[in-house]
């Protein structure tokens, strides 16, 4: 699968102490020794200083888990600290992409306070924030990119939609896995059942390649960031064909579900792709941690919004990145403060709360 996972924040000095009482708090993907950078070696904690005052030396630190290194998020987690190290003048915060074990394990990290910030997908926030899977403490940062579903279906198939799924032959992931689940809902959308295919695989999403390409199977419904090497592989090597999900069943889960979008898929991202493809999907979403500092989410905020177009280059799946799209669409739980204040340092968010830049420290450093 090629869903990753999630942002990691720390800072110099000392972390545990600085936690609020309801949350725990104890990041440990960098050593502690390593949140004492420049002339923090000591043990006293400097006084607050305002952003333009940065003294020299002071560092802090973010580290981005992302899930396996041959997925998506771990590509748009070194774009975020590719993009954020330009102005590291301005704020000193120094950015690494880690692995990580996917969006389940890093909503598992956050839960335990290990994880300062995690990319999931939008279900998941809103999962979050309505309660019926909490993450306590998470709050919203933006959405990044799209994660649109697609039908991959052989060359020489008659699948021009969902419904022509009938009798065919589909592997639809693994048992309990989230791509089989999203599957089966996807047919139940459409008034299907896995007794309607022609055959009904539980193969791992890491053989669709193979199994298409060798004729096994007919179709595999992937809801990804795109564009995707596996789909991209099956395209250009044996012929495979695209196929959105769009039509009556796709507009009732829009409307049963609030974390799904209508996404376009624009021609000729795929070889032999040569109209637009309308689909829905996730968002990816960018999710911090209440006890990370404001200032830390502040300057990740500002320095991606103030560099879009370097991150769209950065790598495909960021290319689309919509700004407005990036506010809007998929953020259900309230927005983390550092986030917050650039919102409304735009105009964006209009809730009456502080704008601007805040101070780097109020107290001791997190």
């Amino acid at each position: 699968m090629l869903r990753c996972a999630g942002l990691v924040i720390f800072s110099q000095i000392s972390w545990a102490q600085d936690a609020p009482a309801a949350l725990p708090y104890s990041p440990d993907a960098i050593p502690l020794s390593q949140y004492q950078s420049g002339d923090a070696a000591s043990s006293a904690v400097p006084d607050p200083f305002a952003i333009s005052t940065v003294p020299q030396g002071k560092e802090y630190f973010l580290a981005i888990y992302s899930g396996s290194t041959s997925g998506v998020y771990y590509y748009v987690a070194s774009a975020i600290c590719d993009t954020l190290s330009m102005t590291y003048h301005q704020h000193h915060i120094r950015c690494v992409a880690l692995r990580s074990q996917g969006v389940g394990s890093n909503r598992d990290l956050m839960t335990q306070g290990r994880a300062q910030m995690i990319i999931v997908q939008s279900d998941t926030n809103y999962y979050a924030s309505n309660g019926e899977k909490p993450i306590p403490g998470a709050r919203s940062v933006m959405s990044l990119h799209n994660e649109m579903g697609v039908l991959v279906v052989s060359k020489n198939s008659d699948i021009h939609g969902v419904a022509d799924l009938r009798g065919k032959r589909v592997n639809l992931g693994p048992e309990g896995s989230a791509s089989r689940n999203q599957a089966l809902e996807l047919l139940t959308a459409y008034g299907l059942k896995p007794a309607d295919l022609g055959r009904a695989d539980a193969v791992t999403q890491d053989a669709n390649a193979q199994g298409l390409c060798s004729g096994y199977i007919d179709a595999f419904p992937v809801w990804i960031g795109h564009p995707a090497q596996v789909v991209d592989d099956v395209a250009r090597f044996c012929g495979a064909r695209l196929v959105g999900m769009n039509g009556d069943g796709m507009e009732n889960l829009l409307h049963q579900h609030q974390y799904y979008s209508h996404q376009t898929l624009p021609a000729n991202l795929y070889p032999g792709q040569d109209q637009p493809i309308e689909s829905y999907g996730f968002k990816a979403s960018l999710v911090a941690y209440e006890p990370v500092k404001p200032y830390i989410v502040y300057w990740l905020t500002r320095s991606l919004m103030e560099h879009l177009d370097v991150l769209r280059a950065k790598t495909p799946n960021l290319s689309m990145l919509n700004a407005r799209e990036m506010f809007e669409v998929g953020n259900f739980l309230p927005f983390h403060e550092g986030a917050a204040r650039y919102w409304r340092e735009i105009g964006w968010l209009q809730d009456g709360g502080p704008k601007g830049p805040p101070d780097i420290d109020e107290s001791a450093d997190q």
